[in-house]
């Protein structure tokens, strides 16, 4: 009979404060020629036998210390066998061959693909004795074992992440996390087939992770007193506080995001030439939005130079379709139409006529319950669409003019 060997996968989780240290090694280059630097966050880890999953927490960059142009990760892996062995439960002797097959990896945010290094390591042959009857023992004839037999001996693997939509990420004051894992296990061939196995596997690893940095005084964050407030159900209002800077070109570019981590801005607002400007902007939820939002906002200079601010969070529920009556409806040929507690904001009526032609459009700011007489028009069939200009969702109805 033929054993199946044993596998040890035990999840465990690590969570690592990296060591600061100030390198001379830069990747990007910075605006206006001022020298760009680097942050290393590196540390070293012994990872105990059968442990084969670790999670590693790296600070983020201070979104108010300056721009991070590019996150090169390192992992350099010295793999250690703690034990391989196997054992003959046949009768007769028998010769073995053990294939150890092993790969490290790491994933996280902003790599492409994984960190991966594999290795594939033959031991033997082994000549078996027959069974001694005892099993588990671990001597005798019958058994062979390798112990703490180090297989890669500080293998570097390294990958830098340059993409701006991937660098958003690494801005804040919490961490974010990657995975280190270790798959090993035994490949065992045995001439007659019957045999227990085992195996063991640890590793030294150090990691890397350099952030390449413009300083902060190369140009201001001129942005303060950054607020959102539920202006309503499904809409947030952003308030910001500038200080005008004549000597650079720069927008801002409000951000949602719905996990605290992937952002995408939601407009643009240009920079306010007045001085100690006040900024605002309203974001309102498609019908498809509700829960937790995360808010930030993003400064874009001429020269792709970006800073961010802090992130706010709140809660709003789903936006629904503008709803509105027509007014007399048939009509005589007057247009109108009634809102009931609508709340409020700039719409656009379009109206069309049985062959699909525009012939009319008109914006209406609403507010509250409201009427309003938009148009007068000849006999026909007509179909009326109202739009709200910011959330961009519509309705249409149906008009008969007598």
């Amino acid at each position: 009979m033929k054993y199946i060997y044993s596998k040890f996968f035990i999840v465990f989780s690590l969570f690592v404060t990296m060591q600061l240290l100030n390198l001379t090694t830069t990747y990007a280059q910075c605006p206006y020629g001022f020298p760009p630097g680097s942050t290393l966050f590196d540390t070293t880890i012994n990872t105990p036998p059968g442990i084969n999953i670790l999670q590693i927490k790296v600070p983020q960059a201070d979104p108010m210390a300056g721009m991070v142009t590019c996150l090169r990760v390192c992992i350099s892996i010295t793999g250690v066998v703690d034990s391989v062995s196997v054992e003959n439960n046949s009768a007769s002797s028998q010769t073995a061959d053990v294939y150890y097959i092993r790969t490290d990896q790491v994933t996280g945010p902003g790599l492409s693909s994984p960190l991966t290094n594999s290795i594939n390591h033959h031991y033997g042959p082994y000549n078996l004795g027959p069974s001694d009857g005892i099993l588990g023992i671990g001597s005798g004839p019958d058994f062979v074992a390798i112990s703490k037999d180090t297989l890669l001996n500080a293998v570097t693997v390294c990958q830098t992440i340059t993409n701006l939509d991937s660098l958003f990420q690494f801005y804040g004051h919490d961490s974010i996390t990657y995975n280190y894992s270790i798959t090993a296990f035994t490949n065992v061939t045995c001439t007659g087939g019957n045999y227990n196995s085992t195996v063991a596997t640890s590793a030294i690893v150090r990691f890397e992770f350099e952030y390449c940095t413009c300083p902060g005084y190369i140009l201001p964050l001129n942005l303060r007193n950054f607020m959102v407030t539920k202006a309503a159900d499904n809409k947030a209002k952003l308030n910001w506080a500038g200080f005008n800077d004549p000597g650079y070109s720069y927008h801002y570019e409000p951000q949602i995001s719905q996990d605290g981590i992937h952002f995408s801005s939601v407009g643009t607002v240009p920079k306010n030439a007045s001085v100690n400007d006040m900024y605002d902007f309203t974001y309102t939820t498609r019908q498809d939005e509700s829960g937790e939002f995360f808010f930030r906002v993003k400064q874009v200079y001429a020269n792709g130079y970006t800073r961010f601010s802090d992130v706010k969070q709140v809660t709003l529920k789903n936006s629904l379709t503008p709803k509105f009556i027509i007014s007399p409806n048939p009509s005589n040929g007057i247009v109108g139409i009634k809102f009931d507690n609508n709340e409020g904001g700039k719409m656009m009526l379009e109206i069309f006529n049985v062959q699909g032609q525009k012939v009319m459009q008109k914006e209406i700011v609403v507010s509250g319950t409201s009427y309003h007489q938009v148009a007068t028009l000849q006999s026909g069939v007509y179909w009326l669409r109202l739009t709200d200009v910011t959330s961009q969702l519509s309705g249409v109805n149906q008009l008969f003019i007598k």
